[in-house]
This record gives C-alpha cells, sequence and structure tokens, in this order.
C-alpha cells in the first residue's frame, strides 16, 4: 500500500490523523511526526445493522492486529485511540477502531464479538493473532468478549487483553466491583490505569489482579484520574506514556511467539 508525505500545519496542539499522516505540535507550527497509509473505513456487519472502523495496515507482511474501542462515550475517533493506533501501527501492527455507541454493555459485547469475528474470517486481512482492547466501557466489553471466547480460540487467535482505564467499579461504589470477567481470563492482560482513577481504585485492582489467574501487569499514570487527564502534564505527554506502555508489552508478548 501507497505511503506519502506532507506538511500540514498544526492549528491546535494534539495528535491529528490526515490521510497518511500523525502530527503533533503546537499552534502555527509545520511538522510532520510520520507517514502512514491512508486509513482503510470499513463497514462490519453486526446483526442487521453496520458498525463503522478504520484500520491502519502497515506497510509489511501482517502478522498481529489490535482492536480498540472507546468508552460509554465518544466515539472510535476519540484522541487517545488515534493516537495510540498510529503509534501502533508506525510498529508494524495492524489496528481497527470502531464506534458502537450505547449504555447497554451486552449491546457493546455483541458488537465486539462481531468485530472480532470479522477479522478473523478477513480474506483482505490474514492476522495470525489479536489482542483486544479499549478505553473504559469498550476494555469492559473486550474482556467479557476475551473470558467468554477463550474455550473457542483453541488456535489461540485472541493472544491478549488492554484495559485503558478499567472501569472497576462507579464513581464512591467501591464494594460493587465488576471483577467476575477478568478471574475468567487466561490470556495475558494489561491494564493502563491512572492513580487517582475515581472509577479504579488502586489498592482494589491490585487486589484483584493479584488473585486473577491471567499473567497481568498494570502501568499506572501517577495522578491521571479516568480520562487520564494529569494536572500540569500535557495530553500529548500522557498519550506518549501510555502508548510507550502498550507497544512494549505487545512486543514482549509477541516476541516469546516467535521463540
Amino acid at each position: 500500500m501507497r505511503c506519502s508525505a506532507t506538511l500540514w500545519r498544526v492549528r491546535r496542539g494534539g495528535p491529528f490523523e490526515r490521510g497518511s499522516l500523525l502530527f503533533e505540535g503546537s499552534e502555527g507550527g509545520w511538522v510532520l511526526l510520520a507517514t502512514f497509509p491512508y486509513p482503510v473505513k470499513l463497514k462490519i456487519p453486526f446483526g442487521n445493522k453496520l458498525l463503522d472502523a478504520v484500520c491502519l495496515v502497515p506497510n509489511k507482511s501482517l502478522t498481529y492486529g489490535i482492536i480498540l474501542t472507546h468508552g460509554a462515550s465518544g466515539d472510535m475517533n476519540l484522541p487517545h485511540l488515534m493516537s495510540l493506533a498510529s503509534h501502533l501501527a508506525s510498529h508494524g501492527f495492524f489496528c481497527l477502531r470502531f464506534t458502537c455507541k450505547g449504555l447497554n454493555i451486552v449491546h457493546r459485547i455483541k458488537a465486539y464479538k462481531s468485530v472480532l469475528s470479522y477479522l478473523k474470517t478477513s480474506g483482505e486481512y490474514k492476522l495470525a493473532g489479536v489482542f483486544l482492547g479499549g478505553r473504559s466501557m469498550g476494555s469492559r466489553a473486550a474482556a467479557s468478549v476475551m473470558c467468554h471466547s477463550e474455550p473457542d480460540h483453541a488456535d489461540d487467535f485472541v493472544r491478549g487483553l488492554i484495559c485503558i482505564s478499567y472501569p472497576l467499579h462507579h464513581p464512591k461504589q467501591q464494594h460493587k466491583l465488576r471483577d467476575e470477567d477478568l478471574f475468567r481470563i487466561k490470556d495475558p492482560v494489561l491494564f493502563v490505569s491512572g492513580s487517582a482513577d475515581e472509577m479504579c481504585e488502586k489498592n482494589l485492582l491490585e487486589k484483584v489482579a493479584q488473585k486473577m489467574q491471567a499473567p497481568n501487569k498494570i502501568h499506572w499514570i501517577e495522578k491521571a484520574n479516568h480520562s487520564m487527564a494529569v494536572k500540569g502534564r500535557s495530553t500529548n505527554d500522557v498519550f506518549k506514556e501510555i502508548n510507550t506502555q502498550i507497544l512494549f508489552w505487545i512486543q514482549e508478548i509477541t516476541e516469546m511467539d516467535k521463540k
């Protein structure tokens, strides 16, 4: 797939997905951060509907992919999901983001299953395996898909789970934990959470992680809330830390697969 390179004037700080490019910078500056293949827009069958999705396909033979989706609000164009997908794609990983709006977790889980099935059976994108991921409610849906589909995936197509701001509990309701699905998972899990997340108390997630049968890792973003906002740090700086940690974790697992 052909790439192109162009310079754009940045109108405001933050990452941008413009055709084949991702940009960061201050207002008025000219900056070229990286070149990528043009994003491919997809319509994924989901019952009698279609889910909107976008994938970034690296200019190399495909091996592993990552599925990402948003939380209870927003959509697949959440700046952090765009930044993360672009970062992973720049290191050779196929990345698919999709939108499924609504607060019904059962609906979100079914939609996620449809996306996973689409990639597994795709004749165009022949992947050896995928990592399921999401932010907040999206990560909760991904966890449910993973724990209920593992017995059907004897071929190890699903390699791991990435939970960004996993909503372990409602604010101020630490007595009602959403941990049942986490205990059923057997494949590797990465949690990236803020140490000040009002929906994931630090000591509670650490206790849950200790009880999980799956190998797991927690990376804490110091002083970050559920939205990953940190007073005194730029959004891009926080994104960079998160993206770096997720890439490193994925690379660790995929390198082990080669041995």
